[in-house]
Order: structure tokens, then C-alpha cells, then sequence
């Protein structure tokens, strides 16, 4: 492939893309620090912050000995739940041990007159006894835990009527919070974006293009990474609102950048050869000839035997040529003859 850089032009070449990355590396650090920072300007709203606590204050001392007399209620209830469980087991283990033994006993002693048998069948009927009483004393606790949390029901729904309030409040704030910071970057972003264009259609082809290219790098680093992911999202319209009208911009962009790159190969092709050849660059000719393209029309172009044709087939530039002093065959791009060293009528190094 022919390369029309020399080598030092290279190695500066690559030493200014060096700095215009670099510039705009230290450019986003600062900015990313900046923009950070800016939503500090407006206070995050606290849920706290929206409840009606002239309404909420009473109905939370309302509820807190109702509250602790539930749960203390509770904990009885638990505890003679368990004792009542306790209590069943026991009976139904001294009972399978009772009829176990009883079974067991002489066919000529009479067991409803044993003085043992007696015991037991007193220890079984105290157990019984404890059972109800048990059951009564749950039965009791399970009647005032059910009538205080009917009294406790009223004020907790309207505590959670007041926090649901609360809630709603606090969205909307915190929504309108999150549009204030969108603002304050968009304010930041949007103008310093501006700049980068404008510098970058401006300035771009001037000698200190890197430092256009690294300011380019850091508005359009600044817009979508420091600013896109932030946009408030209500209901998504917005974050695909806005890519929708980028999307739209870039193809109308895109589709006037194609119409006018149609236009301007029709009227170079509509040129004379002369002219033709002298508004290509040395450079662009040379780069598209090792890619193997036209550089006019940049179609391809047709080998034969490993040769260049001497004109494109597609918008009959001349690609080779004469030296009309030593009849050399080589480019018509040359500036000067390789065999001779004849300078071609537009020769530009």
C-alpha cells in the first residue's frame, strides 16, 4: 500500500492525537468533578419532610399503648398456648400409660375398687381440669386481643392513609428535585457542547486541531455519560423522547450529508480531467489508490496483471499516464516523474 506520510510527519502525527487525548482526559476528570457537584445546589427532599405530623402526632400516641398492651397480650396468649399444648401431651401420655396398666391387672381383682387405680383416675381428671382452665384462660386472651385490635385498626389505617399521602408527596418532589438537576447539568452541558461544535467546524483544519479534537472529545463525553443517564424519567417519554429526536436529527444529518456527497462527485465527475486531478489531495489520491479505489468516485477499481488501469471505468478519471520526457508509465498522481524526476504541471509535495 503506498503511504504519502513521511516519518517524522507520522511520529507528530501521532504525538498531537496523543495530546488532543490527553487534553480532553484532564477536560472530563475536571468536568465529571463539576457536574458531579452541581446537583448539590438543590436539597434532595426527605420523605419526613411531606407528612402531616399535626395529624400524624396523635394518632401515633393514640396507638402506642395500644400497642404495647397488643403485644404484651400477645405474649401471654403464647405462653398459655404452650402450656395448653404442654398440658393435651401430658394427658394423652398418662392416659395410653393408665389403660396400658389397667389392661394389664388380674381378671379377679376388682380395678374400679383399687385404691391405685383411684389416684390415677384423679390425676387424670386434674389434668382435664387444667386443660379447661387453660382453654378458658386462651379463649379469654384471644377475646381482648381481637377487641384491641379493633380499637388499634382505626387510627393504623388512617396512620397509613397519612404515610400513603406522605409517599405520593414525596414522589412528586423528589421528581421535580431530579428535573431541577437535569436543568443545572443541561445548563452546563448544553452550552459547553455548543462550544465543541462550533470550535470543532471552526478550528478544525487550523494547527491546533488537537486541542479542538480533545475539547470535541469532552463535550460529547460531558452529554452522553455525564448528562443522558440523569435524565428524569417520567414514564420513560422523556429518556426516549429525547433519543427519538436524536435519532431523527442524526438522520437527517446524515441524509443531507449523503445528498450533498452525490452532488459534489456529480460535478467533479462533470469537470474537466485537468481540474479534476488538481482538487484531489496528493495524499487522499494516494491512500485511495492503495485501497484500491477511485479517487474520485471512490468505486473500486479493476486489476489487470496487478495494474492499475490507466483511467476508472466508472467516471473516467485518469489514473495513469506518460512521462512525456522519458515515456514512464506511472501515476498521474506523481508530482514528479519516478524515472526522470520531470515535475508534473500541478506538482504539490
Amino acid at each position: 500500500m503506498l503511504s504519502p506520510s513521511r516519518g517524522p510527519e507520522r511520529l507528530i502525527r501521532i504525538g498531537q492525537w496523543l495530546i488532543a487525548l490527553l487534553f480532553a482526559y484532564f477536560l472530563i476528570q475536571v468536568g465529571s468533578s463539576l457536574i458531579a457537584d452541581l446537583p448539590l445546589l438543590t436539597k434532595a427532599p426527605r420523605q419526613e419532610q411531606f407528612v402531616d405530623r399535626p395529624r400524624l402526632e396523635p394518632l401515633l400516641s393514640e396507638l402506642k399503648p395500644l400497642t404495647q398492651a397488643r403485644d404484651s397480650l400477645q405474649g401471654r396468649l403464647e405462653g398459655v398456648r404452650r402450656k395448653e399444648e404442654e398440658a393435651r401431651e401430658s394427658y394423652a401420655t398418662d392416659k395410653a400409660s393408665f389403660d396400658n396398666w389397667r389392661s394389664a391387672r388380674s381378671a379377679t381383682e376388682q380395678s374400679s375398687q383399687n385404691p391405685e387405680v383411684i389416684a390415677r383416675v384423679r390425676q387424670l381428671d386434674t389434668q382435664l381440669d387444667q386443660q379447661r382452665r387453660l382453654s378458658a384462660e386462651r379463649q379469654g386472651l384471644e377475646r381482648q386481643l381481637g377487641d384491641l385490635q379493633s380499637r388499634i385498626d382505626t387510627p393504623q389505617r388512617q396512620v397509613d392513609q397519612l404515610q400513603a399521602e406522605a409517599q405520593t408527596r414525596w414522589q412528586r418532589a423528589r421528581q421535580r428535585a431530579e428535573g431541577r438537576a437535569f436543568v443545572i447539568r443541561l445548563l452546563f452541558v448544553g452550552p459547553l457542547l455548543a462550544l465543541a461544535i462550533w470550535q470543532f467546524r471552526r478550528f478544525r483544519g487550523s494547527d491546533q486541531w488537537p486541542f479542538v479534537w480533545g475539547f470535541l472529545l469532552f463535550g460529547l463525553f460531558a452529554f452522553f455519560f455525564e448528562l443522558v443517564p440523569y435524565l428524569p424519567s417520567f414514564g420513560a417519554y422523556i429518556r426516549y423522547g429525547v433519543g427519538a429526536l436524536l435519532t431523527f436529527l442524526g438522520g437527517r444529518a446524515l441524509i443531507r450529508w449523503l445528498n450533498a456527497y452525490l452532488l459534489r462527485k456529480q460535478a467533479e465527475q462533470a469537470a474537466p480531467q485537468q481540474e479534476r486531478q488538481g482538487q484531489i489531495r496528493y495524499e487522499s489520491a494516494l491512500q485511495a489508490l492503495g485501497r484500491n479505489q477511485c479517487p474520485s468516485c471512490e468505486r473500486s477499481l479493476s486489476r489487470s496483471d496487478a495494474q492499475l488501469p490507466n483511467f476508472c471505468m466508472h467516471c473516467g478519471l485518469q489514473i495513469q499516464r506518460d512521462c512525456p520526457r522519458c515515456n514512464h508509465h506511472h501515476l498521474s498522481f506523481f508530482p514528479y516523474c519516478p524515472a526522470c524526476g520531470l515535475a508534473a504541471p500541478t506538482a504539490e509535495i
